[in-house]
């Protein structure tokens, strides 16, 4: 049931900022928490605007730090309930013109999503937000399209890999989103260098603005000395990411197989989850390493760090999937760059900006197991200058990845004046 219609009365003072979010709180999406404890901490007031439920079983401690107020968008399963949310939230008259108005537009969507546009606009007025951020030009996107349409509220929207990449995508609507948006954020040159090119026409700002790390929470741990031939242990390497075919895991594997059949040690702990997870442990008993690899399951931030603290190197095989998704920039490879762990990672979408080849980690080409599995032959025989390499990752690190940073740029740029831009009811292709 919803609570019960507010009157609205315009925001006086300070910005008042709504986060729309697909789901809250999602045990992988560790950059939103990271970006919403920043803000909080320069003194922002934030809401958080969930459209779904978690299903998650862990979560990681830090989302306790968050103060912001989570707020249930309603979602209706039943045509009657689809209907009262509508009339509920369509009180005024100005709104029901503007939902008229947009109305050819809605037509295209499911009629769940435009009651939650609906409502998010109703719970907007209640909270006086002043503007809306979403991350993911997908449902959230949609959702915040709507309600700046009913309300007025200017709103952003940060982009990330599979609202813009997936074959799924709708262009139709990832234009008219980002088009109507404030600022269209996106968080590599790689996704801001495609997004100029799909949105040409529409007039959408685009910026970059890369995901950020809270650095007091990744400690340095500055290598010793290079890893030399003359070890005693195996060379231990750990990946950490959702079990899915992009992040290219079955190639460490393989890469594993090739390291091994070469007589060289290595052990590697695979920490995550997903969909791959019987494919990857298939492959994996098949090649006879399963005293060689670990699966490890999801793990808090916490133990990720302790995971790379342990670690001799990253690996990051990230691949473009059959079906076009591909990561955008995963956060813990900068996690990884932070702590000082070497990183070893492929040329796929933003990964290029931040493993810069021989200064701040080495760069392969992506499905290519054999290379893969020589660049880790290169760090086991001490052929790799590590030390150098973990100085150079955490000084990138610190100079462009500081969550303070990025939530002082966000906060400016979330904090003008204005309503919202017209919306564009039909396509823009073409468009000037």
């Amino acid at each position: 049931m919803n609570p019960p219609l507010d009157t609205h009365q315009p925001h006086q003072g300070a910005p008042r900022i709504g986060y729309v979010l697909k789901v809250y709180p999602r045990f992988s999406e560790t950059f939103i928490v990271t970006e919403i404890l920043a803000r909080e901490a320069q003194g922002e007031d934030l809401s958080i605007y969930a459209l779904r439920p978690t299903t998650d079983a862990r979560f990681h401690p830090e989302i306790a730090r968050v103060a912001a107020r989570v707020n249930w968008v309603g979602r209706p399963n039943r045509a009657i309930d689809l209907w009262s949310q509508l009339t509920e939230g369509l009180t005024r008259q100005e709104d029901r013109e503007r939902f008229a108005a947009i109305m050819p537009v809605l037509a295209e969507l499911p009629g769940d999503v435009v009651a939650q546009g609906v409502e998010l606009a109703r719970q907007a007025r209640r909270d006086s937000i002043t503007h809306l951020h979403a991350h993911f030009a997908s449902l959230a996107g949609r959702v915040a399209w709507i309600a700046s349409a009913l309300t007025g509220i200017p709103y952003t929207v940060t982009t990330h890999a599979k609202d813009i990449f997936h074959e799924s995508v709708n262009p139709v609507w990832l234009r008219r989103i980002c088009s109507d948006a404030q600022r269209v954020i996106a968080i590599s040159r790689y996704n801001e260098d495609y997004l100029g090119t799909v949105l040409a026409g529409t007039g959408a700002t685009v910026s970059l603005r890369y995901n950020a790390l809270e650095l007091d929470r990744f400690s340095y741990r500055a290598p010793q000395q290079p890893v030399s031939a003359t070890r005693a242990e195996p060379l231990r390497v750990c990946a950490v990411g959702r079990l899915v075919p992009k992040k290219g895991f079955a190639d460490l594997v393989e890469a594993a197989r090739i390291l091994v059949s070469s007589g060289i040690d290595i052990e590697v702990e695979l920490a995550g989850d997903g969909d791959e997870r019987e494919r990857l442990t298939e492959q994996i008993e098949r090649l006879g390493l399963a005293d060689r690899i670990r699966l490890l399951g999801p793990l808090t931030q916490a133990e990720v760090r302790d995971l790379l603290a342990r670690s001799d190197v990253f690996a990051a095989p990230c691949i473009e999937a059959a079906d076009g998704n591909i990561d955008g920039l995963p956060t813990v490879v900068l996690e990884a760059m932070a702590c000082g762990t070497p990183v070893v990672a492929t040329a796929v979408s933003g990964l290029p900006e931040v493993v810069h080849d021989g200064v701040t980690g080495i760069l392969l080409p992506p499905g290519d197991p054999a290379s893969l599995a020589a660049a880790l032959r290169g760090i086991a025989q001490g052929e790799v200058d590590t030390v150098a390499l973990s100085r150079g990752a955490r000084a990138l690190i610190e100079e462009q990845f500081d969550s303070r940073a990025q939530a002082a740029v966000l906060a400016a740029w979330q904090s003008g004046p204005g309503p919202a831009a017209g919306m564009h009811l039909a396509d823009q292709e073409g468009a000037a």
